[in-house]
């Protein structure tokens, strides 16, 4: 499901080759671009910061477990800083063609100037005219949203109105009920950044078209049962039969006279009707696509496999030992056993690591991910698709 949605069809959108064109009264030039039918429609990313923790709830952690705890709370890792930008960056590479409107809605906190202007290079590089925005928090979100101005509540000058809302992507952390912009869900600063079901409802459906889509790659977007936050969505409880009247009770104790027990495996309601994904759709009239499942963006630079190999191949290049565990590459320690495809896949990879920038201890690839978000495999139990939800009638 999430492959067909990652370009939008041909067979959607009407595309002609136009060299100037009048819109609005406004005569506009175009060398070699394509012009297709979303002209007056806004294609908009949301990147959230990429920082573990934030905020000061953990300084009354002593010793060495607090300055683990800090190393953990101020560093994504070198691989992990840009995982929300290479992601947007991917889906505007992959729709270059159609030469959307695409703005980028970045959230400032966690990030350098240094990382900020490259990012906006990165996004600019396919599509030259991407409108990109620093945000400081949700509220400058919801202004640009409702009146393509961060700093305005009402539309003064209707300039919503001459576009509206297309599509809005939104790449950040989550949890149950809520975009966790600022990841902990504790910090009291997180209030100013995160997005739940009070901050969807400031949303205004009048700026969004009728054929609008909303894809969050969040984690749990789509779960409305907070019961589900964990891990596991199998579980096991007694269940007590009364043999006297062969009923089934599930009372807590004190277990029914003559009664015998036994384990039954449960699995909890999603109550997707109750999830944020829903919510966004109830209030924006867009369809909304979600995980109810946490988001994956391991594979975002590289898979699982693309590293197994990368690191056998280079131990065995040093003559050292491999560092990750995959018995399907133990023949790369032994130079004599590599295959022509092996040294060109190295290679291949070897290139794709070079090209990218290490900007402030991030690793930025200006191509963008090379995977997209896929669903997880937790909580247990839960579906792992996006799934769709529209307006409630």
């Amino acid at each position: 499901m999430y492959e067909l949605m990652e370009k939008q069809s041909k067979k959607a959108t009407s595309v002609f080759s136009i060299k100037k064109a009048t819109i609005k009264g406004n005569e506009t030039l175009f060398t070699d671009k394509i012009l297709n039918n979303d002209i007056d429609k806004e294609y908009i990313i949301i990147i959230a910061p990429q920082k573990y923790q934030h905020g000061d709830q953990w300084n009354s952690i002593k010793g060495a477990a607090k300055n683990m705890r800090n190393l953990w709370r101020n560093n994504a890792g070198e691989n992990g800083k840009f995982m929300f930008v290479h992601q947007g960056i991917r889906r505007v590479k992959m729709n270059q063609e159609f030469g959307f409107n695409w703005t980028v809605l970045i959230y400032s906190f966690g990030y350098t100037e240094a990382q900020l202007n490259k990012t906006k290079e990165a996004f600019q590089k396919f599509a030259p005219d991407c409108n990109f925005i620093k945000i400081a928090d949700y509220t400058e979100a919801v202004n640009y949203i409702n009146t393509k101005n961060k700093s305005k509540t009402n539309d003064d000058n209707k300039l919503r109105v001459k576009q509206a809302i297309e599509r809005v992507f939104i790449y950040c952390h989550g949890f149950v009920g809520k975009l966790a912009m600022g990841l902990t869900n504790i910090s009291t600063g997180d209030t100013d950044l995160d997005w739940d079901e009070n901050v969807v409802n400031k949303l205004n459906q009048n700026a969004f078209s009728n054929t609008a889509k909303i894809y969050s790659f969040s984690c749990k977007t789509g779960l409305g049962n907070k019961r589900i936050e964990d891990l596991n969505n199998i579980n096991e409880e007694i269940v007590y039969s009364d043999n006297a009247e062969g009923g089934v009770s599930f009372s807590p104790l004190p277990v029914p006279p003559l009664s015998k027990s036994y384990r039954k495996t449960i699995t909890l309601p999603l109550l997707g009707e109750k999830s944020l994904a829903q919510k966004f759709a109830n209030k924006t009239g867009a369809m909304v696509y979600a995980y109810c499942s946490r988001s994956d963006y391991e594979d975002t630079l590289n898979t699982s496999d693309e590293l197994d190999f990368f690191d056998y191949f280079e131990a065995g290049e040093k003559g050292k030992k491999p560092i990750r565990n995959n018995k399907s590459y133990e023949y790369l320690l032994d130079k004599k056993n590599r295959k022509d495809t092996d040294i060109i896949r190295h290679k291949e990879l070897i290139a794709i690591r070079n090209r990218r920038l290490i900007i402030d201890g991030g690793a930025l690839d200006l191509e963008g991910a090379r995977y997209p978000v896929k669903g997880g495999t937790t909580p247990v139990g839960v579906p792992s698709d996006m799934k769709t939800y529209i307006k409630q009638k």
